[in-house]
């Protein structure tokens, strides 16, 4: 998966205490370097029923238009974990990826998160 090799190689440069957003621009980079299409910071807008609701969710990155993405640390994770369910569930994302950058081991904060409400095949 060329989102998590890259995510790796920052991980193994910088380390797993470097901040979320040190970790974020090194990313972007990272994704740049590898020719991966990215958006930084995109806002996801919500619809309900055919209409365009006011709040917008955020996070850090969508990778190649497909694949949501949000950097979390151990406190935050779970909050996290149910913040992807809720841009999947309102969007057409089939997965979003949760990666907590504070693990030694940064496959160890690899959570791929399915769309519950997409069916699978």
């Amino acid at each position: 998966m060329q989102i998590y090799d890259a995510a790796k190689e920052v991980h193994e440069v910088c380390g797993n205490g470097v901040s979320e957003n040190i970790f974020k621009a090194c990313l972007a980079h990272e994704f740049r370097l590898r020719g991966m299409r990215y958006r930084l910071d995109p806002k996801v807008n919500i619809h309900y029923k055919g209409f365009k609701i006011e709040q917008v969710l955020e996070l850090d990155f969508v990778v190649e238009d497909l694949i949501p993405l949000v950097l979390t640390k151990e406190k935050e994770e779970e909050l996290e974990a149910e913040n992807m369910l809720t841009i999947l569930r309102f969007s057409d994302f089939q997965m979003g990826i949760n990666l907590n950058i504070s693990q030694q081991q940064l496959i160890d904060g690899l959570k791929k998160i399915p769309n519950p409400t997409k069916r699978k095949i």
